[in-house]
């Protein structure tokens, strides 16, 4: 108890002796902290509150007249009337509009996504028939040697041009496309190697060498979507045409009529003879040489002979059991995958064999009329049967179909062999029930 008090008597000392001592450090520092409040924080907080007043003073009137021009009802339908008009007299004020009527768009790279067609590279090689011979090169177009798609002749000189071969087809001199004249007078005879420098594109590489935009993309392997970066090095022809690398089995023949050029053509400059043989793994020049783009195919399903007679005794049940509003579609009951946000029916076995053919049908799970039997995309071959009050059903990867358009069928009417046709990995039937343009749950109208 004594001990107790005692540390509570030392405590109360302690206090009186902090109090003091932050007394005395207070009256030592007073001066120094009366200065800095006085001199520094006063003056600034005096400014800060004086420009807070005078911003307010102009802030809160222009931001009620924005506030009225935003809220006014009127002001969108300035903002439109002025877009209106300054697109109009833009519009009108335009000078020409080139287009290419049928093919307009044709050869861009967008049509070619949307269509799933490859854009075609054609090139038109200028012969020189009536000119035998000539000493100089003076100068070209300036779009001569360009190669742009759609056939176009990308060889046209203006004057005239270094040195012909004896087939009268005109040998490339490599030009300086900065206006320092020729790179070289002699005419080249050889293949040589570019390193690509900074500011080099296709068409100004191709212009420089004196050969079509084409033939530079065909000796690298190269598109017209193809980058080039400084450093990469490029094959350059000695001559607009196409290179080609003897392979087994080739003849001079069949060399001049892939490329459409006349035989003695690459003999002549590839200094050869008729009773030269070729070698394989020989380079050849083939002067106006050209690569045919293949003729784009059509990527659509073909839905030929795709419709059969169902065979004798293919049917199935005629009326739903238990509870159920609909017969099962087919002749097994083992459901692969049911319905998910992802996936939009229920895939049922058909046992199938491995190249995508089964012995099982698909059936009407209710009365209704088709109406829609093909081919439907990533569903393959697949039926839709309309059974009346918004209520649809969709059966989908068949291998054959025995149903047409219009076709009126009763529940269990044989629709088509199963089958793995469309975005398939085996051999199943992917059924859909549809109610009002939503789909529904399948296992709700059948009984499993």
């Amino acid at each position: 108890m004594r001990l107790g008090l005692s540390i509570i008597r030392g405590l109360v000392r302690l206090k009186a002796i902090f109090i003091a001592l932050f007394g005395l450090v207070l009256s030592i520092f007073r001066p120094a902290w009366e200065t800095v409040l006085r001199f520094l924080i006063l003056p600034i907080y005096r400014l800060s509150y004086g420009a807070r007043r005078r911003l307010g003073n102009f802030y809160r009137p222009a931001k009620n007249r924005l506030m009225f021009v935003l809220t006014n009802r009127y002001a969108v339908h300035i903002v439109v009337i002025a877009i209106a008009v300054v697109a109009g007299t833009v519009n009108f004020n335009l000078g020409e509009v080139r287009a290419e009527s049928d093919a307009f768009g044709q050869r861009s790279i967008l049509y070619s996504i949307v269509t799933k067609q490859e854009v075609e590279v054609i090139e038109e090689y200028a012969n020189i028939e009536d000119v035998t011979d000539y000493a100089t090169v003076t100068s070209f177009a300036d779009d001569s040697l360009h190669a742009p798609i759609g056939g176009t002749t990308l060889l046209e000189p203006q004057t005239s041009m270094t040195g012909l071969s004896q087939s009268g087809l005109a040998l490339a001199s490599p030009i300086d496309t900065h206006g320092n004249g020729l790179i070289s007078m002699a005419p080249r005879t050889s293949t040589e190697k570019y390193t690509v420098t900074t500011g080099d594109t296709l068409s100004t590489i191709s212009q420089k060498f004196g050969i079509s935009l084409n033939t530079l993309l065909w000796a690298n392997g190269m598109t017209v979507r193809s980058v080039i970066k400084p450093g990469m090095e490029l094959t350059i022809l000695p001559v607009t045409g196409v290179s080609h690398t003897v392979k087994n089995g080739d003849t001079l023949s069949a060399i001049a009529k892939k490329y459409n050029v006349a035989t003695d053509t690459i003999l002549s400059f590839n200094g050869l003879s008729a009773d030269d043989s070729l070698k394989v793994g020989q380079s050849l020049v083939v002067p106006g040489g050209e690569i045919t783009a293949p003729i784009p195919v059509a990527r659509t399903v073909a839905v030929k002979d795709i419709f059969t007679t169902a065979p004798a005794g293919s049917s199935g049940a005629t009326k739903p059991t238990g509870s159920a509003k609909m017969v099962w579609p087919t002749d097994l009951h083992y459901i692969v995958r049911g319905l998910s946000w992802f996936h939009t029916g229920m895939d049922v076995d058909c046992s199938g064999r491995a190249d995508g053919t089964s012995t099982n049908d698909n059936y009407a799970a209710m009365d209704g009329i088709v109406q829609f039997s093909g081919a439907k995309g990533g569903y393959g071959y697949a039926v839709e049967i309309n059974h009346g009050n918004g209520l649809v059903t969709r059966y989908g990867h068949f291998h054959s179909l025995y149903v047409q358009k219009g076709d009126t069928v009763t529940a269990g009417t044989p629709l088509g062999r199963c089958g793995s046709t469309g975005n398939s990995t085996g051999t199943h039937l992917h059924f859909e029930v549809i109610a009002n343009g939503k789909f529904m749950n399948p296992a709700d109208y059948l009984s499993y």
